[in-house]
């Protein structure tokens, strides 16, 4: 059993609301502001991809 962090929850709702926000923004022919914020999703996501290799969960087992 993992124990869960509510913190990277909070970044994970985040995120998604990030992704939601692009496709709406993509949707509405918003392409420039749409393109500014993949950048930034690209940018936390590499960050978070690079943290992980470096700080592993706790876990219960």
């Amino acid at each position: 059993m993992e124990n869960y962090d509510s913190a990277a929850l909070g970044l994970q709702k985040c995120l998604l609301n990030l992704r939601r926000s692009h496709a709406q923004m993509t949707a509405a022919g918003e392409t420039e502001e749409a393109a500014k914020l993949a950048d930034a999703i690209q940018l936390m996501e590499q960050g978070l991809k690079e943290i992980s290799k470096v700080v592993k969960p706790q876990t219960l087992q």
